[in-house]
């Protein structure tokens, strides 16, 4: 009974959900997770006057998947739950909105549940996100980057998700499972090498719990604590931030205050203008915020519809697109080169001569940073906008094109096509970020130097 009534606390510590009850859906996946959320809420309806339905999303990636949702179906029967399927072609999807299969499937189950909630008016979406997920969510913010805000982790309640499960451990799910005789199916997807989630899950915590025991408590403490902190900066934040002119922030107002609540303020205003997901990094915010205390005259093109600009008087937004001007920035190594025209920050680095280091560097790979073969570049690196008529040979082709050509062949957004920074040396093209290398440049068993290039910039939306 311990995981029923710390879960029936959380709900009513948290006010994950109005005290009049109503449809409440629960992802439902199949796995241990998800099937002991399901049952402890059927538990728990009549006292919380719910009434519960389950979503199961079919990616289309595994051929157990359909096998999966007649397990979902034979457990929604046993428990007397309406069950909504949807399918939908997560790797398709992933392709064509040049997305990971995970951020890709995490994107569909999100849209599929807030359809359903609208459909059935439901008052909560419950998730089955466990201590033991959010212990690893941190670790994996602080491994890629992140401020106080990721390492809050993720949210008890945000608008109509909710996460019931953030106090119970990944063990007490599985061992109410078999308790209660819940069949359950397994994601075999969980186990790939390669998926970060997994390393942090089988190498990093063990270590981390084997250095100090507690680590796992401490590590909670500090994420509650941030997120009250967090509650009370965005109360102060809303002051700060003009009403009578929500799109332009005063410098000589902006100048005056600390480094931190410049950082914060810059977020802050920056946020109902492009979305969470797309706010500009932390090198971005930074070379936006020096180029205001400096009173420069830059303009940062933020997203295919949001351009900032600066100036001695103000920091304004602005909707118009114009049409991308000329540019073009000299490389040093292990130097960051901020590129305003494209809203982004490059920095190249040349790694150690040996190979089997680039292989240990490549092994989770990413769009935004490519590997190229130091021995290949020719005179001085440079990072510029294209230029008609440009010719290069993307890896694998026999013979140069058209950059044009390329960008069709690829793709590539109609907005972002003359604004993309594209790493460049005396002989031409090396690197059209996210879509391709030269040829020239590729690594090859015989490479000796590598250079490693990564773009930190905001995603531009088509």
């Amino acid at each position: 009974m311990e995981i029923v009534e710390r879960v029936r606390a959380t709900i009513h510590a948290r006010r994950l959900l109005p005290p009049e009850g109503g449809v409440l859906i629960v992802g439902y996946s199949g796995g241990a997770d998800s099937t002991a959320l399901l049952h402890l809420m059927t538990r728990l309806q009549d006292e919380l006057r719910l009434g519960v339905h389950a979503a199961h999303l079919h990616h289309g990636m595994r051929p157990e998947a359909d096998a999966d949702v007649q397990v979902c179906q034979s457990v929604c029967r046993q428990l007397g739950v309406p069950l909504h399927v949807e399918r939908v072609d997560v790797p398709a999807l992933a392709q064509a909105q040049k997305l990971s299969l995970e951020e890709a499937g995490r994107n569909a189950r999100y849209a599929f549940f807030e359809r359903l909630a609208r459909e059935l008016n439901a008052v909560a979406v419950a998730l089955a996100h466990t201590r033991d997920d959010q212990i690893e969510t941190i670790l994996i913010n602080l491994l890629r980057g992140t401020g106080p805000r990721g390492m809050c982790g993720m949210p008890y309640k945000r608008e109509r998700i909710v996460r019931p499960l953030l106090d119970v451990s990944r063990e007490q799910t599985h061992r109410y499972c078999a308790e209660q005789r819940l069949p359950t199916v397994f994601d075999r997807t969980n186990l790939d090498p390669h998926q970060l989630r997994r390393r942090v899950r089988m190498e990093l915590l063990p270590l981390l719990r084997a250095l100090a025991p507690a680590f796992d408590r401490h590590l909670l403490r500090l994420a509650d604590i941030l997120e009250n902190e967090e509650a009370w900066w965005a109360h102060q934040m809303a002051s700060l931030i003009p009403r009578e002119s929500p799109r332009q922030l005063a410098r000589a107002d902006f100048a005056v205050l600390h480094p931190a609540l410049q950082r914060r303020l810059l977020r802050e205003w920056l946020r109902p203008h492009l979305g969470a997901l797309q706010l500009p990094p932390f090198e971005i915010l930074e070379a936006i915020r020096y180029a205001a205390l400096e009173s420069k005259c830059t303009s940062w093109q933020l997203s295919a519809t949001v351009r900032l600009t600066t100036d001695a008087n103000a920091l304004t937004l602005h909707e118009a697109t114009p049409e991308p001007e000329p540019y073009e920035y000299p490389v040093a190594l292990d130097t960051p080169v901020p590129i305003p025209q494209a809203g982004a920050v490059l920095e190249v680095r040349r790694l150690d001569a040996s190979v089997e280091a680039w292989r240990v560097a490549t092994a989770t790979p990413s769009a935004e940073t490519v590997y190229l073969d130091a021995d290949a570049v020719q005179g001085q690196l440079c990072v510029r906008n294209g230029r008609r008529g440009d010719r290069f040979q993307p890896l694998g082709m026999p013979a140069p094109k058209k950059l044009s050509d390329i960008f069709i062949d690829r793709k590539v957004p109609r907005t972002e096509r003359w604004r993309l920074p594209l790493l460049c040396d005396a002989a031409g093209i090396l690197w059209v970020p996210t879509y391709t290398i030269a040829e020239r440049a590729r690594i090859t068993p015989q490479t000796r130097h590598v250079l490693q290039a990564t773009l930190c910039r905001n995603a531009f939306d088509e």
